[in-house]
This record gives C-alpha cells, structure tokens and sequence, in this order.
C-alpha cells in the first residue's frame, strides 16, 4: 500500500484534467452535431459518463496526493512545485474547462431530457451552482497561477550558465502556449454560462435581474480573457520567431492556440442570442421604454458587431489549424533516439491529448454560425466545417483515451502480472530443483550404509 501511495505522488500531474476537457467536450459535441442524429445522442452520455468518472476519479486522486506530498515534504514545497512554476502552474487550467464542459452537458438535460419533469429545476440550480464555482476557480488560475509565474523565476539562477542570463533562459524555455492554459478558462466559463442563460429551463426558475447579472457577467469574463489571451499569443508568435516551433514532443502543445479562439468566437455569438432574446423577453409593447424600432436594431447592433469579431478569430484560427498540422508533418522523418526506444511524431505521448479540446471548440464556434446567421444568410459552409473539426475532435479523443488506457493501466498491470508469474515459476523450479537434490543425497546416504 505504502508503495502504491510513492507511485501516485510520484505520477500526479494536473496536466490529467486534459482527459476531462477531451471526454466532456466530446460529449456536448455529440449531443448536439452539426448534422445531428438519434445515434450521436445515446454515444453522448456513454461519452458523459465517461468524462464524470474520470473527473471523479482524478478529484480524489487530488486529495490523496496533495495529502501525501504535504505529509512527506511540507504545504509549502507542494504548494511550490505545483502550482507556482510554469511546470505544473498552468496546467491546472485544465481542471475547471472539464468541470465546464460537464456543467454544459448538464444543462443541455435538463432543457432536454428533463423538460417537464421535477428534475429540470434540480438540475440547472446544479449546473448555475457549479458554475459559479467553476468561475472561481478560473479566476484563481487566471489569476492567482499567473501571479506566481510572474513572481519569480521557475529555475535556480546559480544552475545556469554564465553565457545566459535569466532573461534568456526564461524566453527560451518559458514562453510557450501552455501559458494559455491558465488564462483560457475564464473564456470558457463565459461560454458555459453563456449557453444556459436565457434557456426556457433557466428563464423559468431565475428572475430577470440574475439573467442580466449572468450577461454582464460573462461579457466582462470573455473580453478581459480575450485581452489577456492576445497578450500571450503576440508573445508566443515573437517566441515562434525567435526559436522557432517546438521540438517534436512538444509540437502538439500549439494547438492549444486555438482554444481562445474557437471558444471566444463561440461566446461572442452565444452573448449576442441571449442579448437579443433578453430585449425581446422584457421589452414587449405596453412597456414604458418600448420602441419597435429600438428593440429590433439594439439586438442585431451587437450580432453585426460580434459577428464581425467572430470571423476574425474563426479566420485566425483556420491560420494555426494548418500551421499545427504542417509543423506536425515537418516531423514526419524525425527521429528521437535518447531514450531507450526510438520515437517518432506518431509515438503516443500524452501531448497528444493537447489536440482534442481545441480542435472541439472550433467545431462549437463554425457550427453556431451556421445556426445563428443561415436563417438571413446561407452559410451551410460553416456547417460543414464545424462537423469536420468535431469530428476530428471526437476520433481523436477516442483513440487518445484508448491508448492512454492501455498505456498507463492495461499494460503495467500485464507488465506486473507477467513479471510476478514469472517469478513464481522460477521459485518453483528453485523447489523442485532442491527436492531433488534432496532425493539424491539420501539415497546415496542410504547406498553408503549398505556398503
């Protein structure tokens, strides 16, 4: 037990939170597909499930080895390792996008499956209570987690060499997308609430005053992300320049660009419905502030206006897909011999994961545009791109979590099997062995008698 224990400290990493953002992504873009079918809907709560018991899991798996670390070293060398560095710091980011992803999921049940039901109350105060708590936490690694970072420095200052300074070892190692992953939740946090505000379900159980605080709320929440994200980003692309992509492990770290991207287009588009469905709830005729004319061009002043700040970061966004994908190929005939087996781009590595989430809200953001904007415009291009990147997100999750299964459980698990087994075989030749040595040895003791 004490050795599992070592082992699971040891193993831990915030950067595990990614199989819930990849699980639970792919399950609300199953839930509701470009070209949805009846299918697609029972895959969504296997996938669900699935995403809710890794969460689970990885949840305690917190406890229990943040109880462990502080037992063994102190709160104060656990709380440095992991969470103010950019080795681990940024990475718990990925903690509330799965927890969101969830939350979304919740609240398409209950304005779906459990419409009519007692359960629809329960679960959007559910969903509107995780929220707020999944904010929170966004706000902390948002934050709190990029405090730390700025700081000071994630190195000893006496381990470098005299020919480099702090500054450059820092813009050499430090500056790379994972940074986002801190800052990114707060955009999709904007986008979770943005999904469920003005719902029939929520608009039902929560007066007029929390819709319009939630609006604000995730306006506010999705501009100063986006604003904090461009700042990296421009950092990024001047670290791109200077030392170029990143080295074959690590190349699948840059489609975390298009995670901003994707979702904040998405939340632009989710505030401008829920804008225009607010003045149409509130401002009917007999109101004193009603102006037909007022309540049709205020909604579709802001539609016009995010749909142009949209499609810049949807076009933007195709940029960094083909870049991802042609920085992946420029690996193809790469080979990295300094381990014990030789890698290649297409050797699994965790970084694989990086892919999913990102590529899932590109789906998200294509696919409302269609939804919006087709009815006054045909735009059924989108349509078709949003099931292209959703389905490269969802296969892409599948054979991730898969190997990831076989990788990390299945084959330690038979590893260990075997090596016991064959221990066991050996111990038992070792006892056959002596037994008959013990045989022969006293029959030539009974032999020397009768001589």
């Amino acid at each position: 037990m004490r050795r599992l224990m070592k082992q699971l400290v040891r193993d831990f990493e915030p950067f595990m939170f990614v199989m819930v953002m990849a699980s639970g992504i792919s399950s609300n873009l199953l839930y509701d597909f470009a070209f949805p079918s009846h299918w697609m809907r029972v895959c969504s709560y296997i996938m669900f499930g699935i995403a809710c018991a890794i969460f689970i899991v990885l949840q305690i798996y917190v406890f229990v080895h943040a109880y462990y670390s502080i037992k063994k070293d102190s709160f104060k060398v656990y709380f440095k390792r992991y969470y103010a560095g950019v080795t681990y710091g940024p990475f718990w980011g990925a903690y509330p996008m799965g927890l969101a992803t969830i939350i979304n999921y919740i609240s398409f049940l209950a304005n779906n499956e459990a419409a009519g039901t007692g359960n629809a109350k329960r679960l959007i105060v559910l969903a509107y209570a995780l929220w707020w708590y999944d904010q929170l936490i966004s706000l902390l690694t948002a934050w709190g987690v990029s405090f730390l970072i700025w700081q000071k420095y994630d190195f000893d200052k006496n381990d470098i060499s005299p020919h480099v300074t702090p500054n450059q070892k820092s813009a050499a190692e430090t500056l790379k997308s994972v940074l986002l992953l801190g800052v990114i939740p707060l955009v999709v946090a904007s986008s979770s609430l943005g999904g469920f505000t003005m719902s029939p379900i929520f608009i039902k159980y929560f007066g007029r005053h929390i819709q319009l605080l939630n609006i604000f709320v995730c306006a506010l929440s999705l501009f100063h992300a986006l604003i904090f994200v461009f700042f990296i980003i421009t950092i990024y692309i001047w670290s791109l320049y200077v030392n170029k992509i990143p080295p074959m492990g690590q190349v699948f770290s840059m489609f975390l660009i298009l995670g901003p991207l994707g979702q904040g287009s998405y939340s632009f588009l989710l505030i401008g419905e829920n804008v225009e469905k607010y003045t149409h709830l509130y401002y009917r005729p007999g109101h004193p502030y009603y102006n037909e004319l007022l309540v049709e061009i205020i909604p579709w002043c802001f539609k016009i206006i995010f749909l142009l700040l949209v499609l810049a970061l949807v076009s933007l966004g195709y940029f960094f897909t083909f870049l991802c994908f042609i920085s992946i190929l420029s690996y193809s005939k790469t080979k990295d011999a300094t381990g014990p087996k030789v890698k290649r781009i297409y050797t699994f590595h965790k970084g694989w994961l990086g892919m999913t989430f990102p590529m899932g809200t590109m789906s998200l953001a294509n696919k409302e545009i269609y939804v919006i904007y087709n009815n006054y415009v045909p735009v059924k291009t989108f349509r078709y791109i949003g099931a292209i990147y959703g389905g490269v997100c969802i296969c892409w999750t599948i054979i991730c979590l898969t190997l990831t299964l076989l990788q990390s459980i299945i084959k330690p698990v038979y590893f260990r099997y075997s090596k016991w087994k064959e221990t066991e075989e050996n111990t038992s030749t070792e006892k056959s062995l002596e037994s008959s040595n013990d045989i022969q040895e006293s029959c030539q003791d009974d032999f020397t008698r009768l001589v």
